[in-house]
């Protein structure tokens, strides 16, 4: 499957950048869905895909100047998984004060997991 922000939750198994499009405000991410707005997260499901590799999986705003990666909105590190019985990491955000505006999702190719948003507009 490949990412998927037409839905709620929003999908991201591949990492998002803003050269392709694929931020969240990108032509090619949640904008070309729901318009120029921002989200307020509600939780956050990790979920292996396979065996899974330790890492990072970060959710970066973007800078509204330039386009470049700014403050870390949410992390996680990943550990090692040798098979897909891997238990889901579930993260509730309910009350998280602000808003996410623009941002992008790394570290979910390398680590082989699927990363589910669930949110209000």
């Amino acid at each position: 499957m490949s990412n998927v922000f037409s839905s709620n939750p929003i999908y991201i198994d591949t990492d998002t950048t803003v050269a392709l499009g694929t931020n969240w405000r990108g032509a090619n991410g949640g904008a070309a869905h729901l318009g120029n707005v921002g989200i307020r997260p509600e939780k956050l499901i990790i979920t292996p895909l396979g065996a899974t590799t330790a890492g990072a999986i970060k959710i970066n705003e973007i800078t509204s100047t330039g386009g470049t990666t700014g403050p870390v909105l949410f992390q996680v590190q990943v550990p090692t998984a040798l098979n897909t019985a891997a238990t889901a990491q579930e993260f509730d955000l309910v009350g998280a004060e602000s808003g996410w505006h623009d941002f992008v999702v790394t570290g979910v190719t390398a680590a082989g997991v699927a990363l589910e948003l669930f949110y209000r507009p």
